[in-house]
């Protein structure tokens, strides 16, 4: 935010010549609007001055009536993330007390067909179906 040599006057009870006085020194840097009027930065301001006794009124904090909207709504999805997470829990406490999955005890040298939601485009199985194929030119079978 941008404030004239007036305002800054007036943000901090300073006369206008003392602001034009600090500005020439080079204690205080502004620029320049588009109609040449001198403005001075807020950070600037801040920077030289410390901060203002009370801020002028367009920096003033708006009413908190947006905030307290979204309090009612903010709270409501708390809830309901709540429940989901008390749900989840129970969902696992079940699923812990399931005995484990049985265990097989004959190991298969062979790698076994794959499910076909492992193979959704059949490019597994026919590249399988060539390997066989290959291996049985291979033994004369064909």
């Amino acid at each position: 935010m941008q404030l004239t040599i007036p305002q800054v006057a007036k943000l901090y009870g300073k006369h206008r010549s003392t602001v034009h006085r600090h500005i020439e020194s080079g204690r205080l840097s502004c620029g320049f609007r588009g109609d040449s009027t001198r403005v001075v930065d807020m950070a600037e301001l801040v920077r030289c001055y410390g901060e203002p006794k009370q801020l002028p009124p367009e920096m003033q904090p708006t009413a908190t009536a947006a905030k307290e909207d979204l309090q009612p709504a903010m709270l409501r999805a708390l809830q309901a993330m709540h429940q989901e997470l008390v749900s989840l829990r129970e969902e696992v406490a079940q699923l812990r007390q399931l005995p484990p999955p049985p265990l097989s005890t004959k190991p298969s040298s062979l790698p076994q067909k794959a499910a076909t939601d492992d193979d959704p485009h059949g490019l597994r199985s026919l590249a399988r179906s060539m390997f066989e194929n290959q291996a049985a030119d291979k033994n004369g079978k064909r």
